[in-house]
């Protein structure tokens, strides 16, 4: 007759082995997971955070089309945005330049836009009146996606 004392043994590591390698595969794949959630979130609101500035440089150069924004970083929330504003060659153009960042996400928005600026010195003679069309010409961004 044969002794199999250790067989049981044997087959309570293989399972136990099976369902540890298992329980980290499926540990490994929930991280990655939830990183890629975030980090997606984070870019959504880095986005958000670069749009806003453009709107924002928009707003203003409608009531100032002589504005510069500063070249600082502002602070929204749990990111951060600046804006930068420059002519292009050739006239009213300009390219409006908006970078969003939260934690490691980063998103580049650049605008490129007309200004059209006309002033009505017969109906409002003192200040003249000054009415500023923007004519967005293109709009692209830089990102992972």
């Amino acid at each position: 007759m044969i002794d199999n004392k250790g067989y049981a043994l044997v087959v309570v590591l293989f399972v136990s082995a099976i369902i540890l390698a298992l329980g980290a595969a499926v540990l490994n794949m929930s991280t990655n997971e939830y990183l890629m959630s975030c980090y997606a979130r984070d870019y959504t609101m880095a986005y958000y955070l670069a749009e806003g500035g453009v709107q924002e440089a928009l707003s203003i150069l409608k009531d100032n089309p002589a504005y510069t924004p500063s070249t600082n970083w502002n602070t929204m929330g749990e990111g951060q945005y600046k804006v930068k504003i420059s002519s292009k060659q050739g006239g009213d153009s300009i390219l409006i330049t908006s970078t969003g960042k939260v934690r490691k996400a980063e998103v580049v928005l650049n605008v490129n836009a007309k200004l059209y600026i006309e002033i009505d010195e017969e109906v409002y003679p003192d200040p003249p009146h000054r009415n500023v069309e923007i004519q967005i010409l293109s709009w692209h961004f830089e990102g992972p996606i």
